[in-house]
């Protein structure tokens, strides 16, 4: 099957005469100037930017339903009720059960938790799940990353006699009875500034809230930060304004700070003892393991393991956890191939794979793949008799929330936002499914938009690189949605040799004079066709982000290599 080449776009071209200005006024180089405009920061953010500051986040009774959420909890610390947290089962949601767990706890407050079996339970709140509540004893109900759309579970939970306090980021799809206490930025009529918040986001807004009104210690709510890290980069939400700071505080007590047992040993366990944590590994390594059990098995041992204070129960669970990882690898390898046989007949406007020996935990993976190999909207669906389960992933140009409201005569629930969304239906409505989202697809989309574009900020050949440069590019960090690392062309380099590496190639190249020398690694995919022509000593030209390496003490610059092509 073939698939389109990358077209490389520059971001934006500015005004000269304006960045040399700013350079000399903030005392950094053109360059990174041009990359702060690039990313949309406007001068009077410079600084919030550069140095992003607790002290410095919204209010969190901005939010709506704040003030009536904070009464009730502290309502039930004063009455020593019991208190459930309801979580996801995703590094969102475990990370938020596992920041209210662990605050509610430092109030004294006898709180649980419970996140319902994936493919059992299903996602939210179950009123099976409820009435196991009532028997035992819960008096409260805090919700994090789930809850929005759950009106007939809290009706059920409120005649019982409990009250259901609801956090969650998720589109709101109609608005919520008056008297529900939802805490949500996307609620009808909320005015909280930042709307892009994780689910973590908003647990910890309200943690937030309630430290302001029982005066509990600012440092300790600060050391919850790395859980908001993790959760905010694991959800893949934009990373400016709030999600930046979060981010930017929250690594910052990584791994050397965290005074969390469960994340020091899964550090160990992962094998990045004595390593910078930085997005990378947080996205890539640590996230994975967190979300291995929830897709395969229990979310509870990812809590256990980031609420336990034991190192050696906490050692024992990063464990598990690297195993249930493993096996999920393997699951999702051999699911990628089935879908990618599946589609090889006809490439569509919106690609649907189903397999009824697919495992649900992994769909979502399944969807993730066909989505960025071919730049398409992708659904991936588990079958269990006649019922479809699945996850689906979307371009930028295809809202897969919208979409899926125009079918939702076909669906029995889902919900999500633009990129990502979760939902179940009757297989014998598949097929009917399919076809409107394609016509919905093609009404909307034209071929250019499964061309994929791959931006760069800046033309800089490798004669201008040095390690005073690249340092001052880590300014930019955290990066992710919102704020892409930086992307540079260079034009006319040499592949002066190179080797296969694990799933990937390592290069030395030399910039077009041929008298500096890099190694760089690259991860894109190359045919038998590609790599002659790229690997045949003509020149070509190259994306790269620059970073600086650190071998047996001994510091150099190293690309990472986001596409080639012959010059």
């Amino acid at each position: 099957m073939e698939i389109d080449k990358s077209r490389w776009v520059l971001r934006k071209k500015w005004n000269e005469e304006r960045c040399h200005a700013l350079s000399l006024k903030w005392k950094l180089s053109p360059l990174l100037i041009k990359l702060l405009l690039n990313r949309e920061v406007e001068e009077e953010c410079f600084s919030s930017y550069f140095s992003p500051s607790f002290d410095n986040l919204h209010e969190p009774f901005c939010m709506k339903g704040m003030e009536e959420a904070v009464g009730r909890i502290l309502l039930s610390i004063l009455r020593k009720e019991k208190v459930l947290i309801w979580g996801d089962f995703d590094v969102d949601g475990v990370t938020a059960t596992t920041l209210l767990l662990k605050f509610m706890h430092d109030l004294k407050s006898p709180a649980y938790y419970y996140i319902p079996h994936r493919e059992s339970e299903g996602y939210g709140l179950n009123k099976d799940g409820i009435r196991k509540a009532f028997t035992k004893n819960i008096k409260l109900i805090i919700t994090c990353d789930c809850g929005t759309s759950s009106v007939d579970e809290i009706k059920l939970a409120r005649s019982l006699g409990m009250e259901v306090v609801v956090t969650d980021h998720h589109q709101v799809e109609e608005p919520p009875p008056a008297d529900f206490i939802l805490i949500n930025p996307h609620n009808s009529g909320c005015t909280y500034p930042f709307k892009e918040l994780s689910g973590v986001g908003v647990a910890f807004k309200l943690c937030q809230a309630i430290a302001q009104r029982t005066n509990f210690p600012r440092e300790k709510l600060k050391s919850y930060l790395d859980l908001v890290a993790i959760g905010t980069l694991a959800d893949v939400v934009p990373l400016t304004g709030e999600n930046r700071t979060f981010v930017k505080l929250g690594m910052d007590n990584l791994p050397s700070s965290t005074t969390s047992s469960g994340l020091r040993a899964l550090i160990k366990v992962a094998g990045l003892s004595g390593r910078a944590i930085e997005e990378k590994e947080i996205g890539y390594i640590l996230s994975p393991r967190l979300n291995a059990c929830g897709r395969l098995s229990l979310a509870k041992t990812a809590v256990k393991l980031l609420s336990t204070d034991s190192m050696k129960e906490a050692l024992l669970l990063a464990h598990k956890l690297n195993r249930e990882n493993s096996r999920r690898q393997s699951l999702e390898k051999k699911m990628c191939q089935e879908a990618e046989k599946i589609i090889s007949k006809k490439l569509k406007y919106v690609l649907i794979v189903y397999n009824k020996d697919w495992h649900p935990g992994v769909v979502g993976l399944v969807a993730s793949y066909l989505r960025e190999k071919y730049n398409r909207p992708a659904l991936a669906f588990s079958i269990d008799e006649d019922i479809a389960r699945g996850s689906a992933r979307s371009i930028s140009r295809f809202s897969v929330f919208e979409a899926l409201e125009k079918c939702s005569y076909l669906i029995t629930s889902f919900g999500g936002h633009k990129m990502a969304a979760g939902l179940t239906l009757p297989l014998a409505n598949l097929e009917k499914l399919e076809e409107k989202l394609n016509s919905i697809a093609e009404d909307l989309l034209c071929p250019e938009d499964f061309v994929p574009c791959k931006f760069f900020d800046a033309e800089l050949n490798l004669s201008s690189l040095n390690k005073e440069l690249v340092e001052e590019l880590k300014i930019l960090s955290p990066f992710g949605p919102g704020n892409p690392k930086p992307v540079f062309l260079a034009r006319e380099v040499k592949v002066a040799s190179w080797q296969n590496i694990n799933k990937g190639k390592k290069f030395i190249i030399t910039d077009s004079t041929g008298e500096k020398e890099f190694e760089a690694l690259s991860f894109n995919f190359f045919n038998e066709e590609e790599e002659k022509s790229i690997f045949s000593q003509k020149p070509v030209d190259i994306l790269y982000f620059p970073r600086l390496n650190i071998w047996r003490q001994k510091q150099t610059i190293q690309l990472d290599i986001k596409d080639i092509k012959e010059v």
